[in-house]
């Protein structure tokens, strides 16, 4: 985005999409889309996904997947864990799994609280 700040050591991941104004912090999964000044997950990258021609199936997965990681209930580890049984064989969910549990010196942009729901 426009006046983006990315601190460095960040990882974003493919098909990212960054807020204009934002400061990056975090790691970005890919599909993700962030922002504000201290930049916080706001969903799925969901305009990108249509202009790439993703699938509607693959889209639904996504979703399902972005709300079952950022759940609030059980650790990151376990809902990974889950998703990585439900959707083993769709590939962009796995990206995102894989990104997740890769080494990073760098946190994971989270949802605010309200919008992981």
């Amino acid at each position: 985005g426009g006046l983006s700040a990315v601190h460095q050591f960040v990882r974003i991941g493919r098909h990212a999409m960054i807020g204009g104004m934002s400061g990056v912090e975090a790691d970005v999964i890919p599909y993700g889309s962030v922002v504000g000044n201290r930049a916080h997950l706001a969903g799925l990258n969901l305009v990108g996904l249509k202009r790439r021609n993703f699938s509607r199936d693959t889209i639904h997965n996504l979703r399902r997947a972005y709300r079952l990681i950022f759940a609030q209930e059980g650790t990151q580890v376990e809902r990974l864990a889950d998703v990585a049984d439900l959707f083993s064989t769709v590939e962009p969910v796995m990206e995102i799994v894989q990104f997740m549990s890769g080494d990073s010196s760098r946190s994971i942009c989270q949802p605010l609280l309200e919008d992981a729901a």
